[in-house]
């Protein structure tokens, strides 16, 4: 099983990489980095409030889940694909960090929603960890199996902390 994801995870990063991301793909990448997501959920979560619905899991899902990305990196010590693994963090691949933020908050943002909203946080969620997740693999700094791990723990996260 290690080695189908170890050659699925060369196979697609290589594919990726052969198509580097662009201006609005990097920026992208840092209106999803870890300290612009927990602004994003306190913001959230004040909006939230305003409307009479639980917020403090908003607030505290996406850096719940960075947190929790940080331990499990330092714990793996998994290198990163390409030369991006001879940089300073280029042993701590998995999971994204970067995916992990935006699912929890996300995730956490459509428990909080009204059952009329949650459609469409639903295709945010989808929309923001594709878009996100093809980014990080473009940019050389994830394999597809860190990106999937990151959405994996960023929706239990946000599904844990939702209705705080």
């Amino acid at each position: 099983m290690h080695l189908a994801i170890s050659r699925f995870d060369r196979v697609i990063s290589w594919r990726a990489r052969r198509h580097p991301a662009g201006k609005t793909a990097r920026l992208m990448a840092k209106l999803c980095s870890p300290w612009a997501t927990a602004a994003q959920g306190i913001a959230a979560a004040v909006v939230l409030r305003a409307a009479g619905r639980p917020a403090a899991g908003v607030a505290i899902a996406p850096v719940a889940a960075d947190a929790c990305a940080r331990l499990i990196k330092g714990a793996t010590h998994r290198p990163r694909p390409g030369w991006k693994r001879f940089s300073r963090d280029g042993h701590r691949s998995f999971p994204s960090s970067h995916v992990a933020g935006p699912a929890a908050l996300l995730t956490a943002v459509w428990i909080d929603s009204p059952p009329r909203a949650r459609i469409v946080v639903a295709v945010a969620l989808g929309a923001v960890v594709a878009a996100i997740g093809v980014e990080r693999l473009r940019a050389a700094a994830h394999w597809p199996s860190d990106i999937a791990a990151g959405t994996v723990l960023g929706v239990f996260i946000g599904a844990a902390l939702g209705r705080l």
